[in-house]
């Protein structure tokens, strides 16, 4: 990898495959409510694949792991309507780091129904591996139910191994793998997010970038967040 992919950055924003602009940024402590908003947009059946239960909405208890994290063994990014902070989160990508296994991070993706399908998921996905990179981690774990196909078949494209187990697959996504490194380098770098967090300050603001990109597949995205 080159050196500048190690870089630290900071905020962003990007287009959609469909050209909306999306800012992307870390997960602060006073997104709660932000984010209770974003659950409240999801359908039962995208709710039911990120908790693997029917839940209506995040407890008080949960706001609070979410949102006050560290940043460094939790860490977490959240997508928002461009230029439109206060709105719900259009989607958020996370990974923990585990505690006696500290080089493997499990992790998860979730899009709000409205933008799924749009390669918000994918954008997201290549973020948390760039943080995974930058933090030594070297395995991204996350867990699927095995009904939610959409969602382990586009991971295993990307590369994931899965190990199926009581009704749910455990998906490992190697961060060194050329495959699946490749694919989130480009992502980021066909979108100008190969400099330093100065130059995306510059450059990602200013610019309506185009957003057509070649051999990479957004159309099956879906949810599941850890």
């Amino acid at each position: 990898m080159d050196g500048d992919y190690f870089g630290s950055i900071e905020e962003f924003t990007l287009p959609l495959r469909d050209g909306e602009l999306v800012d992307f940024r870390p997960v602060k402590q006073n997104d709660k409510e932000t984010l209770q908003k974003g659950m409240l947009a999801l359908s039962s059946k995208s709710r039911y694949f990120r908790f693997f239960s029917p839940i209506l909405k995040l407890s008080d208890t949960q706001l609070c792991d979410f949102t006050e994290i560290d940043q460094q063994n939790h860490v977490a990014w959240i997508a928002l309507a461009h230029n439109q902070p206060e709105d719900r989160g259009l989607g958020i990508a996370r990974f923990i780091r585990i505690q006696n296994q500290p080089e493997i991070a499990e992790f998860g993706v979730a899009v709000i129904d409205s933008y799924q399908h749009r390669g918000l998921g994918t954008i997201l996905l290549a973020v948390l591996h760039r943080m995974a990179s930058i933090k030594g981690i070297e395995t991204l774990r996350g867990y699927v139910l095995a009904d939610n196909t959409v969602m382990s078949n586009w991971l295993g494209r990307l590369g994931a191994v899965g190990v199926y187990e009581n009704g749910v697959y455990r998906m490992d996504l190697i961060v060194s793998d050329d495959f699946f490194s490749s694919k989130c380098r480009k992502i980021l770098a066909d979108w100008g997010l190969k400099h330093n967090s100065q130059d995306l300050q510059k450059s990602a603001f200013s610019t309506r970038i185009n957003c057509k990109q070649e051999n990479l597949d957004y159309s099956n995205e879906s949810n599941h967040w850890n």
